[in-house]
């Protein structure tokens, strides 16, 4: 029993002061964006609970002597200094959770008395403090001669577990913080002669995650409990069929050009936009149809919009559905950055309350029978698991780049959370949204036309198309492999008639960092474990098919499609069956700042900083030469000209002035 207790003592110190360090990463960024200077303590504190059990961890390593013996003195100054600071954040919790006590008075006086008992725990039991070396279950530390029953801690405790059950009673369902107290005066209550330190260094650490908890909780006022977002104004809104439908009209010179659509929400996985020409083009009586799939994680419409705006303006129906369950807003505002998001975007609160919640509702589904419910409750606990440890990872690693970048990290953690909802899923159930989302977009805009203008879009025939970036050009390109697998009478509207894609990847893992692949593996998330390729959907893919690449695209390189020489047919590009196919690569112009990069589809990344995109295939901040000469014409071409995918060129759907294409890449 001794030897088990040996390894687990001084791992267990290792391990608390680990996640005090991680939680320490959340409390900082969360303090520089809180109005609450008190709030300063708990980072303070955090780092005298790692330094303590570091120390604890490493005694044994280090050995008896002068130097542990010393920095076992610097162990219990720290303590006796930062301990009281509890009071001030536990008042400070008090006021913003709205008690009548906790006035001016009460919240300066708590400085004056943490400060106080500080200073008396220091003269009382820090100064003449004579150590002496003791042995514990592995531990190896520096003890008082004389020990005292740590009495303010105790005192301190109370007080926190106090609050805790008076904010409880004022919101009615925070009860984290009386829980995180009442843990932690168990704790230090616990006679450390006979059980050793482990058990009050982590009930000390759940205090402090308690109260940086219920800090986030209480400034973000967040009500995640309201399905429906309040559209910005100049949006109308009514429902139809159980959907909320919003729309606005684009107007020139008091024209309606185009009207936007929207149905669903980014967070539920249903999100759609739709742009629906006033004017629309028709050929031999049929209207031009275009679902728009865009890159992994770009689930905005913002980041395609002029081209989306363009299209309607041409007379086509374009629909731009979310794939992916991302924490983007529904209506971004445009000023949005760092500063002014909510923090609850960026703490550890709301991974693990909503991964929890993710992990509830996984578990308590309705078509679950009693024999298969032990299995799912296994399955799911260590999805769920997964959902945590990965978006820590993740986020730890955004906290500590904000700490000395702030541009690479404006809004970027939108796209953390999209991520980690995307990871989920399987990269076939992406398919399942896109090709769902257009249906269900279609049904709600037939509907909302017939009851407003009298007009039944469910008779018209259709044209229909599917253009696709990056991620979403894979997507494009597997969408007639999910339509013979998954027969749908109300997706038979939507076969494609040509497929055009710009920079696509030939799996769902070309082009995502290695270091997260790794990451993912360990964890064994659908995302690495169930890719979705080319190899394997390009069999069914027999209607006419271009895909526009870069030729300097560093995140889908080009060889990835096209193995040189090209002769040979080597290359993922060969594993289409169409016959009619062709893939063009347009080149750089260093003249004209034109670079043949990953996300020259892209009109606009300005949601993020331009350092952080740079380092994923580009940054733009309006359409460039790329998108006016190469993606934007062969797009129409295709639409409007019919012309084919595999036969453009300059003049026949390209209008090439600063850049040439070529055949093949170099």
């Amino acid at each position: 029993m001794d030897s088990i207790l040996e390894r687990i003592y001084p791992l267990g110190h290792l391990a608390v002061a680990i996640v005090e360090l991680i939680i320490l990463l959340f409390a900082y960024p969360f303090f520089r964006l809180s109005k609450n200077w008190a709030m300063i303590v708990l980072p303070v504190v955090l780092v005298a609970l790692i330094y303590d059990n570091s120390i604890l961890f490493s005694g044994k390593f280090i050995g008896a002597g002068e130097l542990l013996e010393n920095l076992s003195q610097i162990r219990y100054l720290l303590h006796y200094l930062t301990v009281p600071l509890f009071i001030v954040v536990a008042i400070e919790l008090a006021y913003a959770s709205a008690a009548k006590w906790a006035n001016k008075f009460v919240r300066v006086s708590s400085w004056i008395l943490a400060f106080g008992l500080a200073g008396y725990d220091v003269i009382k039991n820090y100064l003449g403090l004579e150590l002496k070396l003791e042995t514990f279950a592995g531990i190896l530390r520096y003890v008082p001669v004389n020990a005292n029953i740590p009495i303010i801690t105790i005192i301190i405790n109370v007080f926190v577990l106090l609050v805790g059950i008076g904010i409880w009673v004022r919101t009615g369902n925070w009860r984290w913080l009386f829980i995180g107290a009442f843990i932690s005066l168990l704790g230090n209550a616990l006679p450390m002669a006979k059980v050793g330190t482990l058990p009050g260094s982590v009930s000390e650490s759940i205090l402090a995650l308690s109260l940086l908890l219920t800090q986030y909780h209480l400034e973000d006022n967040i009500d995640e409990s309201i399905p429906v977002p309040k559209p910005p104004k100049g949006w109308e809104s009514g429902e139809y069929s159980g959907y909320q439908v919003f729309w606005k009209d684009v107007e020139k010179e008091g024209k309606i050009i185009y009207t936007i659509y929207q149905v669903g929400s980014h967070k539920n996985g249903d999100f759609v936009r739709i742009y629906a020409p006033q004017e629309p083009y028709r050929k031999d009586g049929k209207l031009k149809v275009i679902t728009y799939l865009h890159g992994f994680s770009l689930c905005l419409p913002q980041f395609y919009e002029q081209h989306l705006e363009y299209l309607a303006k041409k007379g086509l129906y374009v629909f731009f559905p979310d794939y992916q369950k991302s924490d983007y807003p529904d209506f971004p505002k445009g000023n949005e950055t760092l500063e002014t998001q909510k923090t609850t975007r960026s703490t550890l609160k709301y991974w693990l309350f909503n991964s929890g919640a993710l992990l509830m509702k996984l578990i308590l589904r309705r078509d679950v029978n009693k024999r298969e419910l032990k299995i799912l409750v296994k399955e799911d606990i260590w999805k769920g698991l997964r959902v945590v440890l990965s978006a820590l990872l993740l986020i730890i690693v955004v906290n500590i780049i904000s700490l000395f970048n702030r541009e690479y990290t404006k809004n970027v953690l939108h796209m953390i959370t999209t991520v980690i909802y995307s990871l989920i899923s399987s990269p076939i159930e992406w398919l399942s949204f896109a090709t769902n989302s257009t249906a269900m977009g279609w049904e709600k805009l037939c509907e909302h036309s017939k009851a407003v203008q009298n007009l039944d879009l469910s008779k018209k025939e259709i044209d229909f198309y599917v253009f696709g970036h990056s991620l979403g050009g894979l997507l494009a390109l597997s969408w007639p492999y999910y339509l013979k697998e998954n027969p749908d009478q109300k997706l038979e509207k939507f076969h494609p008639k040509q497929i055009i894609t710009g920079d696509p990847a030939p799996d769902t893992i070309m082009g995502i960092p290695p270091m997260a692949v790794a990451i993912l593996r360990v964890f064994r998330f659908p995302f690495v474990t169930q890719p979705l390729k080319i190899q394997n959907t390009g069999t069914e893919l027999k209607v006419p098919t271009g895909i526009l690449h870069g030729n300097d695209d560093k995140i889908v390189k080009p060889t990835e499609w096209v193995k040189l020489p090209r002769s040979q047919g080597k290359g993922s590009f060969f594993d289409i069956a169409s016959t009619e196919k062709k893939i063009y690569f347009s080149t750089s112009n260093k003249e004209k700042d034109l670079i043949a990069n990953h996300n020259e589809s892209v009109t606009n990344t300005t949601y993020y900083g331009d350092g952080f995109m740079k380092s994923f295939g580009g940054a733009k901040h309006e359409p460039n030469a790329y998108n006016c000469q190469y993606i934007w014409p062969a797009l129409l071409a295709v639409v409007i000209d019919d012309v084919q995918a595999n036969e453009l060129k300059d003049g026949h759907g390209f209008v090439l002035k600063d850049f040439k294409v070529l055949d093949e890449p170099t």
